[in-house]
C-alpha cells in the first residue's frame, strides 16, 4: 500500500511540475517576444501618408531631389578621404560619377600631383586653394564656382593628410549645368548661385535678369525657403549649401496661396 501511495505521489508531483514548467515556458516565451519586439520592432509601412501637403513644396521636391541626391552622394565619398587616394579610388570615382569633369590633387605648395583627365578646356589655377587662411584640419569640404568664357565649373575640395599633417587637397570639379540631366523635368527646374550670378535651367523662356535683381541677400538671411514673384510669375524656392557654396532651387508655383510666402518682387 505504501508503494502504491508513493507511485501516486510521484505521478502527481510529475504532473504538477510539467504544468509549472509549461506555464513558465509560455510566460518566458511571451517576455522574450515582448523584449524582441521592443529591441527590434517589425517595421510598418504607411501607404496612406499624404506626403508633402503644400503643392508648391511637393512640386519643387520632386524636381530637385534627384539632382541634390547626386551631389550629396559625391560629397559623402569625398568626406571619407584622409590620405592621398590610390589609383583604384580614382577609377571608382569616375565609374560612380561619370558626369564629373575631372579630379586632381595638389600638395601643400599647390603643385599638381595627379590630374585626370590631363587636359581640360576650362583654365584654373589651384594656388588660391592651398592659400586658405584657416586650418584645413578643421575643414571637411570647401567649394566654389569658377566662371569663365567656357562656362561655369564647380569645385569641391577636401584635404588629405600624412601623420596628421596637412599634405594637400583632392579636388573634384563638374559643370553645374549637367545636374539638370538628373531632373525628371529640367524645363521646370531652376538652379542658381545668387551671389555668383549663375542661373541654369532647361527652359529658354526664363527672365534671368529680373530673377537676379531680387535682393537674395535679404531673403537668404531671413529664411531657407519662400516664394518670390517676378512679373506675374510666382516661384517657390529652397536654399541649400554645397560645401560652403549656397545655391537656390526654384520652380514656378502652382498654388495661388502660400502662407509662407517670402518678400514679393514685381
Amino acid at each position: 500500500m505504501k508503494f502504491n501511495n508513493s507511485v501516486r505521489f510521484i505521478a502527481l508531483f510529475s504532473v504538477l511540475m510539467m504544468l509549472f514548467f509549461a506555464s513558465g515556458c509560455e510566460y518566458g516565451s511571451k517576455v522574450w517576444q515582448d523584449a524582441q519586439d521592443y529591441v527590434d520592432p517589425n517595421p510598418v509601412i504607411n501607404l496612406d501618408s499624404a506626403g508633402i501637403q503644400n503643392p508648391n513644396d511637393n512640386k519643387l521636391a520632386l524636381l530637385f531631389t534627384p539632382v541634390d541626391g547626386k551631389v550629396l552622394s559625391l560629397i559623402n565619398v569625398l568626406s571619407t578621404v584622409d590620405s592621398h587616394p590610390d589609383e583604384n579610388w580614382f577609377k571608382l570615382l569616375f565609374m560612380r560619377y561619370p558626369w564629373i569633369s575631372g579630379v586632381f590633387t595638389v600638395d601643400e605648395e599647390a603643385s599638381v600631383l595627379v590630374k585626370l583627365p590631363e587636359t581640360g578646356i576650362k583654365p584654373f589655377k589651384p594656388g588660391p586653394l592651398v592659400e586658405y587662411e584657416g586650418d584645413w584640419s578643421e575643414i571637411n569640404l570647401k567649394s566654389f564656382i569658377n566662371y569663365s568664357e567656357f562656362g561655369p565649373e564647380m569645385y569641391l575640395c577636401t584635404p588629405f593628410f600624412k601623420d596628421a599633417d596637412f599634405k594637400g587637397l583632392v579636388v573634384v570639379h563638374f559643370d553645374p549645368r549637367i545636374l539638370l540631366n538628373f531632373c525628371p523635368d529640367p524645363q521646370k527646374l531652376i538652379i542658381m548661385q545668387p551671389d555668383g550670378g549663375g542661373i541654369w535651367t532647361g527652359s529658354d523662356k526664363l527672365d534671368k535678369e529680373s530673377l537676379l535683381k531680387i535682393d537674395w541677400d535679404e531673403l537668404l538671411d531671413a529664411a531657407v525657403r519662400g516664394v518670390v514673384k517676378v512679373g506675374e510669375i510666382r516661384y517657390v524656392w529652397l536654399s541649400r549649401y554645397i560645401g560652403d557654396t549656397q545655391i537656390v532651387y526654384l520652380t514656378k508655383a502652382i498654388a495661388d496661396e502660400d502662407e509662407d510666402d517670402g518678400i514679393l518682387f514685381f
